[in-house]
């Protein structure tokens, strides 16, 4: 192990330790302490540990891209969704610990897609031509308006701007990636997704959704979150100067 292992892993380490303090903060800031439910706290919990693990084996510059990117694309859906009403925060007016616990679910997704899923896909040795990614990739965002139901009176300009958008970026990245790493990227959103929505709004009330207080929407999490996911990977593989089909790390 040399120093310069050493040190990126002590960068990491300090990063994801700034992310922990930061989150506990904003939720307690925020007034959502009383909110959070053991299932919410275990699943907070397995993140950070999860995040830990991804310390070990990024580099600094992936780490915080990821971070920075992941923050700025769930700020901005969060945003819009509040105004859209399709859920609603259980504090009024607070919503930024529920966007720091998005990075970490991001962080979450981009191990687990990174160390496990990805893996598996090519030891399966299951894979399309790079063309099949984008057809796939246009039928997870008609998902969103076809499922949609009651929240479609809510959607807005903005809601299909800023998806719209997350799909041409996600048609630009995708084709530029093999389809193990594509298909990767979309079955983590929906495996990390799932239990993540339950456990902050039916599961402990931190957030709930307009239509759908017992389960999170159908749309949200096997149309909206696939795209979410790559473009937090594909924009941190930009900031940080990184090729979109590296899924093996050796610091």
């Amino acid at each position: 192990m040399t120093s310069g292992t050493d040190n990126t892993r002590a960068r990491n380490l300090v990063l994801i330790a700034l992310l922990g303090v930061i989150t506990v903060f904003t939720a307690f800031y925020e007034g959502y302490f009383p909110k959070i439910s053991i299932l919410f706290l275990a699943s907070l919990i397995a993140g950070y540990l999860i995040s830990v693990w991804l310390a070990f084996s990024v580099s600094t510059k992936r780490l915080l891209s990821l971070i920075l990117a992941t923050f700025i694309i769930e700020y901005v859906k969060e945003s819009i969704g509040i105004r859209s009403r399709l859920w609603t925060y259980g504090v009024k007016g607070h919503f930024n610990f529920g966007v720091w616990a998005w990075v970490l679910a991001g962080l979450v997704a981009y191990t687990l897609s990174t160390r496990v899923v990805i893996r598996l896909i090519r030891k399966l040795k299951f894979s399309l031509p790079r063309w099949s990614n984008l057809i796939i990739l246009i039928l997870i965002f008609l998902l969103i308006p076809l499922t949609m139901g009651n929240y479609r009176s809510g959607a807005d300009y903005l809601l299909w701007s800023f998806y719209g958008l997350l799909l041409i970026a996600g048609l630009y990245t995708s084709i530029r990636m093999d389809f193990p790493v594509f298909a990767g990227i979309v079955i983590t959103a929906w495996i990390v997704g799932n239990p993540s929505e339950y456990a902050g709004s039916a599961g402990s009330g931190v957030w709930t959704f307009t239509h759908n207080p017992n389960y999170p929407p159908f749309f949200l999490l096997f149309g909206c979150w696939p795209l979410e996911i790559l473009a937090q990977y594909s924009l941190s593989a930009f900031l940080a100067n990184e090729p979109l089909d590296k899924d093996t790390f050796k610091i």
